[in-house]
This record gives C-alpha cells, structure tokens and sequence, in this order.
C-alpha cells in the first residue's frame, strides 16, 4: 500500500474531512491515485532518506487531481491567506476514510510502501 506522510494535525483535520486540498511544491507522478494511506507524524521531513518512526496512519484517501494553488483556495487547504505560497501545487483530495483507530507506521518523504504489517494492520482499521 502506498502512503505519503503529513505533518500533525493535519492527517485528524484531513480524516475529519475538514481539509480537501493538500498543498506541496511538487507533482504526484500519475493520477488518480486510489486508496493511498495517510500517514500523519510529528516532524517535518525536509531532506532525502529522512524519515519518523513515530507516524500513524490515520486514513485512506484518493488524490484525484492536481493543480495549481490559488489563494482563494486557502479554507480548503486549512490554512488562512497569510500562509498562501505562489506556484505551490493542491492536491485534491477525496473518498477519505477515517479509520476506527491510528495505526503505528513509519513516515517517510514523498511516496512510499508500507510494510506488509503495516497495511495488513490499516485494511482492518478502515471505517466502513
């Protein structure tokens, strides 16, 4: 199972639904992407091969579009105006999946695997 790692709160407010755009410089390589695990961990991971063994998954999600970030966009992407970065990217996100508790993963940047545990464990976690 793929998953891409988000800095806390932001995986909860992505599961509660209350954000649907995740902002980033760069460009998922195709789209859509279904069923990507939401890891959401404590530090933000700026360098190659960085990672946090304290991430949780918090939910299943689709990125389903991509493009550029607009500043009206700001309440979708749970940040105010000040925040607004030019030639940032927003992911769209949809189908989230909370999932009935968080389960234990590593974070890494950019995309990644799971482990087999790992996913093993969130399949029996996800909400119906």
């Amino acid at each position: 199972m793929k998953a891409f790692s988000v800095v806390s709160p932001w995986g909860n407010i992505i599961a509660n639904g209350q954000k649907t755009l995740e902002i980033r410089s760069w460009q998922p390589d195709t789209l859509p992407m279904k069923n990507i695990a939401l890891v959401q961990n404590e530090i933000r991971l700026t360098q190659a091969g960085q990672i946090d063994p304290n991430g949780e998954v918090v939910a299943i999600v689709d990125i389903v579009g991509c493009k550029s970030w607009v500043q009206s966009e700001c309440r979708q992407a749970g940040c105010d105006e000040s925040e607004f970065v030019a030639g940032y990217l927003a992911w769209e996100l949809s189908n989230i999946r909370k999932l009935s508790h968080p389960v234990k993963a590593m974070a890494k940047r950019k995309f990644y695997e799971l482990s087999v545990s790992e996913a093993t464990a969130v399949a029996a976690c996800v909400e119906r």
